[in-house]
């Protein structure tokens, strides 16, 4: 597998956060070409932390849950929750516009 990221946000947010970005942007614009997964008005992915530990062989849990708690608190990402069962944990990502502008929208 390959991960690649946007330098501008590297230099922004981090190197760990820049490859989780462009992986989140990936999976966002998928979406958004697919007419998929779009609430609150803007198109999110999701994926669980073990799902995480498989993209990202080369990141610890703590270091994953880590990157996305400053992703959330920097103004990077937004975290939601549009599981259909209550005990889902799941976690949901969308691109703040701030990120979406250096990528040049969807």
């Amino acid at each position: 597998m390959e991960h690649q990221f946007n330098t501008e946000i590297a230099k922004k947010y981090g190197v760990p956060e820049a490859i989780f970005i462009h992986n989140l942007y990936f999976w966002i614009l998928k979406n958004q070409c697919n007419g998929r997964h779009f609430y609150d008005g803007r198109s999110w992915t999701y994926n669980s932390l073990t799902a995480l530990e498989k993209i990202f062989p080369y990141f610890s849990r703590s270091q994953i849950r880590r990157t996305i708690e400053k992703c959330v608190n920097n103004g990077a990402v937004l975290k939601g929750s549009f599981n259909k069962k209550g005990y889902d944990k799941t976690n949901w990502f969308a691109l703040t516009d701030e990120v979406l502008t250096v990528y040049g929208g969807y």
